[in-house]
This record gives C-alpha cells, sequence and structure tokens, in this order.
C-alpha cells in the first residue's frame, strides 16, 4: 500500500493532467451528443410537419375536388382562377415542404404535376419557388409540356 501511495504521490502531477484530458473529452462528447440529438429532432419536426402539411393538402383536394382535377382551360370567373391558382400554390409549396424533408417524395409530386398540366406549363418564371421547387418543375416540365398548348388555342 505504502509503494502505491508512493507511486501516486509522485506521478500526481500526470494523474491530474490525464483525468483533466478526460474531463476535456467526456464534456466534447457530451457536445457531440446534444449536438446529434438535437440535429435527429430538429429531423423528425420537420418530417412530422411536412406530414402535416400534406394531409392538411390532401385533405383541402378532397373538399375541392375541382382543383384537384380541374379543367384550366375552361375556368372563366376570376374567382375561380385565382383560387385555382392559389391551390397549385399551396400543392408547389407542400411539394417544397416535404421534399425537403425527404427527396423522396419527389415522385409523388412529379406525378400529382400531371392533373395541373395546362396551368404549371403556362408558368415562365420558375426562379420565384425554391430550389427543390424549380428542380420538381423542370423534371415535370421536361416529361409533360411538350405536348400542352397553351388554353388559347385550345
Amino acid at each position: 500500500m505504502k509503494n502505491l501511495i508512493k507511486w501516486l504521490d509522485g506521478h500526481a502531477g500526470a494523474i491530474q493532467a490525464l483525468t483533466a484530458m478526460l474531463t476535456v473529452l467526456i464534456a466534447l462528447g457530451a457536445l457531440v451528443g446534444v449536438k446529434l440529438q438535437m440535429d435527429a429532432s430538429e429531423r423528425l419536426q420537420r418530417e412530422q410537419s411536412a406530414r402535416d402539411i400534406y394531409r392538411e393538402f390532401l385533405n383541402l383536394s378532397i373538399s375541392k375536388p375541382e382543383f384537384a382535377t380541374p379543367n384550366y382551360c375552361a375556368m372563366t370567373a376570376e374567382k375561380d382562377i385565382a383560387a385555382y391558382e392559389n391551390y397549385v400554390e399551396y400543392m408547389l409549396y407542400t411539394a417544397d415542404q416535404t421534399v425537403a424533408a425527404d427527396p423522396d417524395w419527389k415522385r409523388v409530386f412529379i406525378s400529382s404535376m400531371g392533373s395541373h398540366k395546362d396551368y404549371l406549363c403556362s408558368i415562365k418564371d420558375w426562379s420565384v419557388y425554391s430550389d427543390d421547387v424549380q428542380d420538381l418543375g423542370a423534371a415535370f416540365r421536361a416529361g409533360s409540356c411538350a405536348s400542352v398548348k397553351p388554353c388559347t388555342e385550345n
């Protein structure tokens, strides 16, 4: 026992330095853990928000089937046109939120855009939208807009 105490006394400075380094490493590990936990929490919140807004969009589509499967070119009433255009804007906003949370949603929205090709193909400036929505719009237009005639030609 005396030898152990003598050894500890002889190496006290090194032991203190080692424990200080361990304390720093444990604190850094805790900080990294907190950061990872915060990132995971933020991701889960973003995913839940995306699911919520998509559910709201589906409810809107159910309550307004005339906008979910429209005949855009046949619309004449200004209020119907404005309401429909806002519906599509909400669809694009929903796409933005869900694709940002999970890129696998791109296919869902490109498919959904097919019902709105008369309107979406008439949009000339997509720069007002987020990068994700611009990418969706470009992918949709590449496969759908070549055969779409402007409403004035129908």
